[in-house]
């Protein structure tokens, strides 16, 4: 697990989410992309914030990675946990003991509204991937992801369109739907041939029909 920097600061001037005297006593690191930083089992124990990147939080067996959830700037996670953080993007990391942290959460109950934000987001995102696996096939946890994800942070522009930022690449919405890449590609061409949607390079999509999302994120 190479970390390629640490250092004690100086502390951002913003962490989204974050009360700027809740940083004080962590320490930053800056993590390289692709980065394992964390495995069930670490002897490390930490708290960590996200200043700055992306890590993703997943499962892993013998021969399969099935991903909880991303965590970005402002998110609080613990390195002492039953799953794997890799950096898929360049991080700023901020860490502290997790012995240090529950000193200064009785100290300091400010964070309790950001730590249950994400505990309870990937609480949800598990129920969720769970109650998908054993309920629905692919096409619909796909039409639901695109729907939750243009209901969170999309835009609606003219004619009912929504502009939807597309953050994840094909494989990692695969992993987080429990599917393979190929099925995930094939399913929005489809789409974008059916004229639900349509994307602009790799990270835009554009939706056209939210309600057919709907619809076929319910089905069974």
């Amino acid at each position: 697990m190479d970390i390629v920097d640490t250092h004690p600061g100086p502390l951002p001037n913003a962490v989204a989410g974050i009360p700027p005297s809740l940083l004080e006593g962590f320490v930053a690191h800056e993590v390289a992309r692709g980065t394992l930083f964390a495995t069930p089992g670490d002897a490390r124990d930490q708290v960590l914030i996200v200043g700055q990147g992306r890590l993703r939080v997943y499962l892993a067996g013998e021969n399969r990675e099935l991903s909880l959830s991303y965590l970005e700037a402002g998110d609080i996670y613990t390195t002492h946990t039953p799953t794997y953080l890799e950096a898929v993007t360049p991080c700023t990391l901020w860490l502290m003991d997790t012995r240090a942290f529950a000193r200064k959460l009785a100290s300091d109950p400010s964070v309790t509204p950001a730590m249950m934000r994400v505990l309870g987001r990937l609480l949800a995102n598990a129920v969720t991937l769970i109650e998908d696996l054993a309920f629905r096939d692919v096409p619909a946890r796909l039409a639901r992801f695109i729907t939750c994800l243009t209901e969170r942070r999309g835009r609606p522009i003219d004619g009912g369109i929504w502009l939807v930022p597309l953050e994840l690449g094909t494989e990692d919405i695969a992993s987080l739907l429990g599917t393979t890449r190929q099925t995930v590609s094939s399913l929005l061409n489809q789409w974008e041939r059916d004229g639900i949607l349509s994307r602009q390079g790799r990270r835009v999509l554009f939706i056209h029909a939210l309600d057919t999302l709907r619809r076929l994120g319910a089905e069974a």
